[in-house]
């Protein structure tokens, strides 16, 4: 029996240790362990970066967030109609400026906010103010804008006199729209003069750089390896559009003369804060829409709403009807700014409005400030 039993045992070990080979080969064996393999990997923490900030870094770190997104709003006049009225289009434009003071003040290109009604001001950490112009020179291509405000980040002058030709600058500003953006490169050229750049615009003096600069950018940084401000973007050289590598700024020895005068002639900044306003037209409300929507006759209007306004901001479009503000019946089309006029920029209203499907919705609005030159 003893001897008959060996070579059984013999075989059911065989047999379990293949059975072990099968199922520790097999393809879900291996996809089983590699899954887990990857999951290990990725449960562990990220190694730490011993990478020693450059000079870029450091560049950017300080001057960053003094740089502000500019978007615009505005209608610009192309002639007169057959009685006289004044005709053009409305527009929505982007750009950049630069805080050089701590209560405000913003240096941009004239360019950036020609003709417009409504100019808001992006921060890099995400506060938003509305701004009006100090004063602006479309000769240079310099404008001075200012928002409200205490504390705030600001640029650092350097002297742009000082600049050599293949010294690293950094560019910083909103190309295209997509946000604050920093790009590098060299100072190709420090003294380029009288160069017109488009739309009858002539700098008269430009350092020129092949930092990529795009549409957007106009009015942002031009800083050396410092961090320090040296000059305002304002303009490229290009075949459709895009960067070329030829990008000029205005350099800041002339641009500070032009921006001093400016805010020594301009409007100052206790000037009249303006206006309570929500950025809406009213017309009369038809009476078979108000039918339609279930409102009483004689109540209601509906509005047009401007690009950036605070009405636009919180969420109000073209076409919506008004039959309320804070519980007060809107009726008549000077309903509204009658309302609105007794309240001041910061305060917020609650404007009770009829959707297309006859639904009514309650919708807050902050209250701004009147756009300097708007009629």
């Amino acid at each position: 029996m003893k001897r008959a039993a060996a070579p059984i045992f013999f075989f059911v070990c065989c047999a379990a240790f293949g059975f072990y080979l099968l199922k520790v080969s097999s393809p879900y064996a291996s996809q089983e362990q590699s899954q887990k393999n990857v999951l290990a990997i990725l449960e562990k923490p990220p190694m730490a970066s011993n990478v020693e900030a450059t000079v870029f870094v450091k560049a950017a770190a300080k001057i960053e967030p003094a740089v502000v997104n500019i978007d615009t709003s505005g209608t610009k006049e192309t002639g007169t109609d057959f009685f006289g009225h004044p005709v053009g289009y409305s527009f929505v434009g982007k750009g950049s400026g630069v805080l050089i003071s701590p209560d405000g003040y913003i240096v941009t290109n004239s360019h950036v906010i020609d003709d417009a009604r409504i100019i808001r001001i992006g921060m890099t950490d995400g506060q938003s103010f509305d701004a009006r112009v100090i004063g602006a020179d479309p000769q240079t291509d310099l404008a001075v804008i200012k928002i409200d405000g205490t504390k705030l980040p600001f640029a650092e002058f350097g002297d742009s006199e000082a600049l050599r030709v293949g010294e690293y600058v950094i560019a910083i500003g909103n190309p295209l729209g997509v946000g604050t953006t920093v790009t590098h490169g060299i100072v190709s050229a420090t003294d380029r003069k009288n160069l017109p750049v488009g739309d009858g615009r002539i700098i008269a003096q430009a350092i020129q750089t092949d930092a990529p600069i795009n549409k957007g950018n106009s009015g942002g940084a031009l800083a050396n390896v410092n961090g320090q401000l040296v000059g305002i973007n304002t303009a490229i050289k290009t075949d459709g559009g895009g960067s070329l590598g030829i990008g000029f700024a205005i350099p800041t020895n002339f641009a500070r003369n032009i921006v001093k005068t400016l805010i020594a002639q301009g409007k100052g900044a206790a000037e009249n804060k303006g206006q309570p306003y929500l950025g809406v037209v009213a017309v009369p409300l038809d009476d078979k829409q108000a039918a339609f929507l279930g409102i009483p006759p004689g109540m209601g209007v509906t509005i047009d709403v401007f690009a950036l306004s605070p009405a636009d901001t919180a969420g109000l479009k073209r076409g919506t009807v008004v039959v309320s503000i804070d519980g007060m019946n809107i009726s008549k089309t000077d309903d509204i700014r009658n309302v609105v006029r007794k309240h001041k920029p910061g305060d917020t209203v609650t404007l009770t409005v009829v959707h297309g499907d006859g639904s009514k919705a309650k919708v807050p609005v902050k209250v701004g400030r009147r756009p300097d030159g708007l009629k």
